[in-house]
């Protein structure tokens, strides 16, 4: 069975797509690993754009199959990026109102696990019913924030209101520069969370992957690439020693 590693945050804008396809991308390009990246916000997911993909279906079209998925249904829903990583689309509309319920995202991670090595979820901001689900079908929980006042006390609240659900697995910073206000060290010791990875700010590296659809980690020249590189193999140690 394969694991599954959510990205959650408890704001938007803190590059959350970007670490999950680029983490994904990382696993099936880099390491030969049958991956899938789901991408779970309904009408604002952006997960194909950075994989430049053009997807025909969404995890919408398997609600009326849900409760009797079967590869073959998974199979006609994903869309391939390259060999070795699929994509499952998020919904394409903003008001489409049927969001998956936990029975739904358990039923989906299952079959998901059984086909692929990894699972990748892009996981929506916040504290939605589906987030809060998530959280508590996923194996690897990051949370993942940048190092800035707004964001650091967004994530202490996100975390105190998370006390009930499975303990986060640790946090990631991103878009950190040697000049920021406050350190990775100082951002750890304040929310009480093991540090998993500090992704730097590239902005070319990030121009190109939004603009081409060519994930980071694929660029050898990219500081945020390489940053991800590092962090996929230390959840790859994580995930071989649970299993």
């Amino acid at each position: 069975m394969g694991a599954v590693i959510g990205i959650f945050s408890a704001k938007g804008g803190v590059g959350k797509t970007l670490l999950a396809t680029n983490l994904a991308a990382a696993f099936a390009l880099g390491y030969r690993i049958r991956t899938v990246l789901i991408d779970l916000n309904p009408g604002t997911g952006t997960a194909d754009l950075l994989l430049d993909l053009e997807p025909e279906r969404s995890w919408s079209d398997l609600r009326e199959v849900i409760s009797e998925l079967t590869a073959q249904h998974l199979g006609l829903a994903v869309t391939a990026y390259r060999p070795g990583l699929d994509l499952l689309a998020s919904p394409p509309r903003v008001d489409w109102n049927q969001p998956l319920s936990k029975t739904d995202l358990a039923s989906l991670l299952h079959v998901f696990r059984k086909e692929y090595d990894l699972v990748v979820a892009d996981v929506p901001a916040g504290v939605s019913d589906l987030a809060l689900s998530a959280l508590d079908l996923v194996d690897l929980r990051l949370i993942l924030l940048t190092p800035d006042a707004p964001a650091l006390r967004a994530t202490a609240r996100y975390l105190e209101s998370l006390s009930g659900n499975g303990p986060p697995t640790g946090l990631v910073i991103s878009q950190h520069s040697q000049g920021a206000a406050v350190t990775p060290t100082e951002i750890k010791n304040h929310l009480g969370i093991n540090l998993m990875g500090v992704l730097p700010i590239d902005p070319q590296g990030v121009w190109a992957n939004v603009s081409y659809g060519e994930p980071c980690v694929l660029r050898k020249s990219s500081k945020l690439g390489g940053a991800i590189r590092k962090l996929s193999a230390l959840l790859l140690k994580m995930v071989n020693s649970n299993s």
